[in-house]
This record gives structure tokens, C-alpha cells and sequence, in this order.
């Protein structure tokens, strides 16, 4: 049996900016523990699965839970999101892979995620992320 391959699309500098401009308003948004910022552009139907395991389908839940996350921070929580890897298997979708680094008073830790983003009416969505943590960081 022959494995089929996803032919990818050739990506656009406008494409990469607009998607690195996604994640740079999620990671201010969290710097801000400004939920309403960090969900701005996750889109109405999005699934969101925590490294823990959790997850939370639509935009009111992943809403939720980040409201939840970001009420009461850890102390000296600070992160960064850096985009890694995108790849395109249609012109409107974008295959995310991303590395959270995350300190605290407590020490650092990381996760990586696998995002899913979709272009509708111009701009780039959140459609379905899967966070897992980083063994031996935390």
C-alpha cells in the first residue's frame, strides 16, 4: 500500500506575517491576562486541548477557560510563543507548529502545539490547537 502526501502550497510573506501576527497578539494578550485579546482570533466552532489534556470545544468554552487561566496567573508568570514550522496543505489553511517558553517564580517549563489556522474573509483563525508539555522543562 502507497502512503498518499499532501502536496503543500507555496506560502506567501503576506501568509507568514499575517499568521506570526496571530500569535504575536495571543502572547500579548496573555502578557496582558487580557483573555478577550488571546481569543480575538480563534474562530467561532474552535477546539482547544490544553497540555494537560483538557479540552474545551467553541469559542464560549476556550473562552472560558483562558478568562479561568488568566484571573488568577502564577506568580511572576511571563511567556513567549515562537512560531517554528508552517506548513499549508491548502491555500487556506495553515499547520502551526509553535514552542511556549513560560517562566515563574517557580522555575520554566515549555509545550509545543500543533495550531490550525484557516483563512476566511482575509484574515487568519484559530481553528483547532493541541498543546502538550515539554518533558523534563518544568
Amino acid at each position: 500500500m502507497s502512503r498518499p502526501a499532501v502536496s503543500e502550497q507555496a506560502a506567501s510573506g503576506e501568509d507568514l506575517r499575517a499568521i506570526d501576527d496571530v500569535f504575536a497578539e495571543i502572547q500579548a494578550g496573555v502578557g496582558e491576562f487580557d483573555a478577550a485579546r488571546v481569543g480575538a482570533r480563534f474562530t467561532a466552532n474552535a477546539s482547544f486541548t490544553t497540555p494537560a489534556g483538557q479540552r474545551f470545544d467553541g469559542w464560549e468554552a476556550v473562552n472560558a477557560h483562558h478568562r479561568r487561566q488568566l484571573a488568577n496567573p502564577v506568580e511572576g508568570f511571563r511567556t513567549r510563543i515562537a512560531v517554528e514550522h508552517v506548513t499549508f496543505p491548502t491555500p487556506d489553511t495553515a499547520v502551526v507548529s509553535v514552542r511556549q517558553h513560560a517562566s515563574t517564580s517557580a522555575g520554566d517549563f515549555a509545550n509545543v502545539g500543533t495550531w490550525v489556522l484557516v483563512k476566511r474573509d482575509g484574515g487568519w483563525w484559530v481553528h483547532a490547537v493541541h498543546n502538550t508539555n515539554v518533558a523534563g522543562t518544568g
